[in-house]
C-alpha cells in the first residue's frame, strides 16, 4: 500500500513539473492573472527592451534598492542557464541599481537562454520581468494540478521550495504532501490549518487558507492544467506571498479563455510545431533523423523507444490520434517527409479508430503533392490492414515504401536504412 501511494505521488508530481501542451504563460503574465485574483504577488513590471527596462525600475519609486531580473522564456531551469549567443550565464540576477537593470536587459532581450530543458536552441527572451527584492524567512513549494486518478483537483505542498520538487520527492518524500479537493464541498478548514502546519507556518494559518483559496478559484475559473508556485515565500515582514508562479491553460478551453490565449507568445514555438496545431496533431520536435508517424501516445513512444533499441534516432513525437483524416493525414506525412533532419520514415498505425486504409490513401495522396525521396517503412495493423497492405503493396516500389507487418522488424529496417546511409 505504502508504495502504491508513493508511485501515485510521484505521478502527480510529474503531471504538476513537466512541460504541458497547453497555453503556457510567461511568468509576467501568470503573476497579472494571479493578482487579477487577489492572489498576494511581489510588485513586478515587464519590459520588452534595456531601454523599457531602466524606466520601469525607476517607477518603483523610492525604498527599492534592490530588484531581481528574470528572463521570461517558456521553459524551466533560468537560473543554471546561459545565453547562446554571448555566453552570459543565468537568466536570473538581483542588481542593487537601476542602471545594472537596463544592463541585464541587454544581455538578455532578443537572445536565446540555453536550460536543461530547452536544447541547443535555447529559448528566445523577448522580455524581461523586473520584481522587487523581497526579505524572505522562509521558501515552500505550492502547486494545483488535476489528479487523474482521484478524478478532482488536488493541491501538491511542500515546506521545502526554492528548488526542483523532483530532487524534494526523490530525496525526502516525506516533505511531499497532496490534498484533494472536492469542489462540490470546497476547500476544508481542518485541512486548510493542517497544511499551514505542515508547511511550518502555523501562526500564519489565515494567510496560507487565502492563498490556497485564490489560486483554486483561478484554476477553476480559467481552465488550467497547472498552477505552480515556487517558492511560496514568508517574507520577514510576515507576508505570504507567491514569488514566482507558472501556469498552464486547457488547451481545449481556448474558446471560454479568448483573452488568455490571445496573450500566447509564439516566438519560441518550433514551426513544425505550429502547422501541427494548425491540424490538431500532437507534434513535438525531438531532431533526430527518423520521422515517426503513430497514432496514440502510447504507440508513439514505443516507437520511439525501440527506434532508439536497434542505434537510430527518433526525430520528432507525431500522434495523429484517432480523429485525423483525409487532408490532416495528408500534411502528417508532408510534415514528416518535409523535415530537412529526416533521412527516412517510419509509420506505424494501429488501426481502431483510425482506419488504415484511409491512413494509406493519405500516404498515396500525399506523394502526389510532396514527391517522396526518403524511404518510408510503413506497418498498418488493425481495421481494414488487409485492404491498407494491398494499397501501400500496389504502389511500395513507385514510392519506396517497405511494408512490415512486424513491429521489431520494422524498427529494425527503417534504423537500418539509416545506417546504411552513413
Amino acid at each position: 500500500m505504502m508504495l502504491s501511494r508513493q508511485l501515485t505521488n510521484h505521478a502527480l508530481i510529474r503531471n504538476a513539473c513537466l512541460p504541458m501542451r497547453g497555453l503556457k504563460l510567461h511568468e509576467y503574465q501568470a503573476g497579472a492573472l494571479l493578482h487579477s485574483y487577489q492572489v498576494p504577488i511581489p510588485i513586478g513590471s515587464v519590459a520588452f527592451s534595456a531601454e523599457e527596462a531602466l524606466q520601469k525600475a525607476k517607477d518603483f519609486g523610492e525604498g527599492h534598492d534592490a530588484y531581481v531580473v528574470k528572463a521570461q522564456v517558456l521553459g524551466g531551469g533560468r537560473g543554471l542557464g546561459h545565453f547562446k549567443e554571448t555566453g552570459f550565464k543565468s537568466g536570473v540576477h538581483i542588481v542593487d541599481s537601476v542602471a545594472k537593470v537596463e544592463t541585464l536587459a541587454k544581455e538578455m532581450v532578443g537572445n536565446h537562454l540555453i536550460t536543461a530543458q530547452s536544447g541547443d536552441a535555447g529559448f528566445k527572451c523577448s522580455a524581461v520581468y523586473i520584481v522587487e527584492k523581497l526579505g524572505i524567512e522562509k521558501e515552500m513549494y505550492l502547486s494545483v494540478t488535476l489528479d487523474r486518478s482521484a478524478g478532482c483537483p488536488t493541491f501538491i505542498y511542500s515546506p521545502a521550495g526554492g528548488m526542483a520538487i523532483e530532487e524534494v520527492a526523490h530525496n525526502t518524500p516525506d516533505e511531499i504532501f497532496k490534498m484533494p479537493v472536492n469542489l462540490e464541498k470546497g476547500l476544508d478548514a481542518a485541512e486548510l490549518k493542517q497544511a499551514a502546519e505542515n508547511l511550518g507556518c502555523a501562526e500564519h494559518a489565515d494567510q496560507i487558507a487565502n492563498v490556497f483559496q485564490r489560486i483554486l478559484d483561478c484554476f477553476v475559473a480559467r481552465d488550467c492544467d497547472m498552477v505552480e508556485i515556487n517558492p511560496l515565500v514568508l517574507t520577514t515582514d510576515h507576508k505570504v506571498l507567491a514569488a514566482d508562479s507558472k501556469i498552464t491553460v486547457d488547451s481545449n478551453a481556448e474558446f471560454r479563455q479568448k483573452d488568455l490565449f490571445d496573450q500566447e507568445d509564439k516566438s519560441s514555438e518550433n514551426a513544425k510545431e505550429t502547422i501541427a496545431k494548425k491540424w490538431d496533431l500532437n507534434y513535438i520536435h525531438i531532431g533526430g533523423n527518423i520521422g515517426c508517424l503513430v497514432n496514440g501516445a502510447g504507440l508513439a513512444m514505443s516507437t520511439m523507444d525501440i527506434i532508439k533499441l536497434y542505434g537510430g534516432e527518433p526525430a520528432n513525437f507525431l500522434d495523429v490520434g484517432g480523429s485525423a483524416q483525409g487532408e490532416a493525414l495528408v500534411e502528417a506525412m508532408k510534415l514528416v517527409h518535409d523535415d530537412e533532419e529526416v533521412k527516412a520514415i517510419f509509420v506505424n498505425i494501429f488501426g481502431g479508430i483510425l482506419l488504415t486504409d484511409k491512413l494509406a490513401a493519405s500516404i498515396i495522396e500525399a506523394s502526389k503533392t510532396c514527391k517522396f525521396t526518403k524511404p518510408i517503412v510503413c506497418r498498418l495493423k488493425g481495421t481494414n490492414s488487409a485492404i491498407a497492405k494491398e494499397m501501400i503493396s500496389a504502389v511500395s516500389e513507385e514510392l519506396g515504401i517497405y511494408y512490415q507487418e512486424d513491429f521489431d522488424l520494422a524498427a529494425r529496417k527503417v534504423a537500418q536504412l539509416v545506417a546504411d546511409m552513413d
